[in-house]
């Protein structure tokens, strides 16, 4: 048996059949953009230890003493976890530590990523593929290398996956090796190092007349002309208009909430004729024009919402 048929009976039947487009948009995001960062792999890990991964397992089904580690972080080590937000810059690593009487034996090393039903198999050059399963299309990332106590891959460092078209989303990343000692038998781990990318988070939507509010009427019409008179112990104090000024920190809200309370309230067509001097006690403030237009336009959005 060979690692493949390990790595099936582990997971649901899934068709990888892909159109030929979908196959190759997807592999031209995913590895250009997200794994261009070329593999790095060493004697000695240069990161924290890594969480063990769990069911060691050789593709014959005999017991093996070699450890598989992975792990992914968003704060250099300090933490791991197995779900990131859409923007997290995060690291993602694994590493073999191989069986003793492997050490200093000939062998290779191979990376495949499970992303959406689809396998990627890492070559020697870096570059991902699209695999069919197939045992003449199974490369090795490091071929024909003298195996070390400890082999550390750092798959990415300090990448978004989201911002890259990578969300919403599970992948799940092995890692194993064989050995001229064992011939035909793959050592990996049974359970992969899973990582999921969050989906994109929907901004809150500014309500339309809060827009025009702030862009057109707070400090245009109310700060730049009502509040002369509209102020408390100002003409116009007592009435059901008395705005708060610029110098509030919450001014911007607290006027807001005020007209569009008047607003619902039945006020708007008052609101829209007292400042063209509509038995208004200060007169016509408004001439028609951009700023009545605003004003006009602040009321209908109030009303549509």
């Amino acid at each position: 048996m060979w690692l493949i048929v390990r790595i099936v009976l582990a997971k649901k039947s899934r068709d990888l059949k892909v159109a030929n487009s979908l196959g190759k948009r997807i592999l031209k995001l995913f590895l250009k953009v997200c794994f261009s960062f070329v593999l790095i792999i060493a004697a000695i890990p240069s990161f924290a230890q890594l969480p063990e991964l769990a069911t060691p397992t050789t593709a014959t089904g005999t017991e093996t003493t070699a450890k598989f580690f992975g792990g992914a972080t968003s704060d250099n080590g300090s933490t791991y976890a197995d779900s990131f937000a859409f923007d997290a810059p995060i690291d993602i690593d694994l590493q073999i530590r191989v069986e003793a009487s492997h050490i200093n034996t000939a062998g290779n090393i191979y990376i495949v990523i499970l992303w959406e039903g689809n396998y990627f198999v890492r070559d020697e050059n870096g570059t991902y593929h699209l695999w069919d399963l197939s045992i003449e299309n199974f490369r090795a990332a490091f071929p024909a290398k003298t195996l070390q106590s400890s082999e550390a891959i750092s798959i990415v460092d300090d990448v978004a996956f989201g911002p890259a078209g990578v969300s919403d989303t599970k992948l799940d990343f092995f890692v194993a090796y064989d050995t001229m000692a064992v011939p035909s038998e793959f050592f990996f781990n049974g359970v992969p190092l899973s990582v999921s990318i969050e989906a994109e988070k929907a901004n809150p939507q500014v309500a339309k007349s809060l827009q025009i509010f702030t862009d057109n009427v707070h400090t245009q019409i109310i700060q730049n002309n009502c509040i002369a008179c509209h102020v408390s112990g100002g003409v116009a104090g007592g009435t059901s208009l008395a705005y708060a000024t610029s110098s509030m920190q919450t001014a911007l809200e607290s006027n807001y909430n005020l007209l569009v309370s008047y607003i619902n309230g039945g006020g708007g067509t008052v609101l829209l004729s007292k400042p063209q001097g509509i038995g208004h006690g200060g007169g016509a403030r408004l001439q028609p024009g951009t700023d009545l237009d605003n004003l006009s336009a602040f009321i209908e959005a109030v009303l549509a919402e």
